[in-house]
């Protein structure tokens, strides 16, 4: 029954995203208070705003650091920094591109994210991370979303001294892989239809992720173990409620703030907008309110619960 029961919880994590994949829950950058309040992914400037570079009230500002926003699976690239760029004038802002640079180091556009193993992702996230190094001549910091968290994964597992400065993780995907863990203990016939399952319900079917799908089973476990154990970096990551199904029932650190939403399109949200600029701003966490306390403890209490229902735990599921 364990592989139907997380059939089930599959079922009801990805179904409830899809309008976050296909791109209907969206905002156009610099109109209205949403999106001047909102982090999205960074882009290219529609105007000249880098280092040396004339802005429209005179010279402009000196760079002190840049950050690399990655959006999520079926996201489009790349002008949705203007919030963000506009809250920050002093970081230069750039979104991760799945496709790659262009030959003069600009994010490469598309109207929506092609299927990428994560292992792509992590090579390609390195590059641009380096590349902004250069400009900036700082650490870069990550702002990455669902998918995007997985590409982070690879690429600290895979570079492991790419110039990253800190790190804030939306909807971010805890403990990937897990299906492929189990695969000595559930046939293999039933591991490829699940992860069929999940690339249906994606809007490019289940050959268009097959990809992305197959990599995190085969290695996505190993990146965050990885990650987890040795990332000594400061990070800041903002769970939506609804994914609580997902996580393991574990005392969980104050730099885990829980909101009320589901997975993914935390990039639109005014309030996450403001927690993200407060700690790139200053790396710091503000006193939890009881709002937030009233928040973990639920959510911890549907991880529990959560945690009957899904694959059995082949390694321990909290860190000693």
């Amino acid at each position: 029954m364990a592989p139907l029961a997380a059939v089930m919880v599959l079922v009801l994590a990805v179904g409830l995203t899809r309008l976050v994949f296909t791109g209907t829950i969206r905002f156009s950058p610099g109109t209205s208070d949403a999106a001047a309040g909102t982090v999205a992914a960074g882009g290219v400037p529609a105007a000249p705003t880098g280092p040396g570079q004339a802005s429209g009230s005179g010279a402009a500002p000196k760079m002190h650091g840049a950050v690399l926003v990655a959006e999520g699976f079926g996201s489009s690239c790349c002008h949705d920094a203007d919030a963000l760029r506009a809250a920050e004038p002093g970081l230069l802002v750039r979104q991760f591109s799945y496709l790659g640079l262009t030959a003069a180091g600009q994010p490469i556009t598309y109207g929506r994210a092609a299927d990428l193993s994560i292992q792509v992702l992590g090579d390609r996230m390195a590059t641009q991370v380096e590349k902004l190094y250069q400009q900036a001549h700082a650490p870069v910091d990550i702002v990455a979303e669902s998918e995007g968290t997985l590409g982070l994964y690879a690429m600290l597992a895979r570079h492991p001294h790419v110039p990253v400065g800190s790190l804030v993780l939306l909807s971010p995907i805890v403990e990937p892989g897990q299906i492929g863990q189990a695969g000595g203990t559930v046939p293999g016939q039933a591991l490829i239809t699940m992860n069929n399952l999940v690339g249906g319900m994606s809007p490019f079917g289940s050959e268009g992720a097959q990809q992305l799908i197959y990599s995190v089973s085969e290695v996505g476990a190993r990146y965050f173990a990885m990650v987890s154990r040795d990332i000594g970096l400061p990070w800041l990551a903002i769970v939506p409620l609804a994914d609580a199904v997902t996580l393991p029932a574990c005392p969980w650190p104050q730099n885990v703030i829980v909101v009320e939403a589901f997975h993914g399109g935390l990039l639109g949200d005014v309030s996450v907008q403001h927690m993200i600029e407060a700690y790139l701003s200053g790396g710091t966490m503000s006193t939890i309110s009881r709002s937030q306390r009233d928040l973990r403890t639920a959510a911890q209490l549907i991880a529990a619960a959560a945690s009957a229902w899904r694959m059995p735990e082949l390694h321990p599921a909290c860190p000693s």
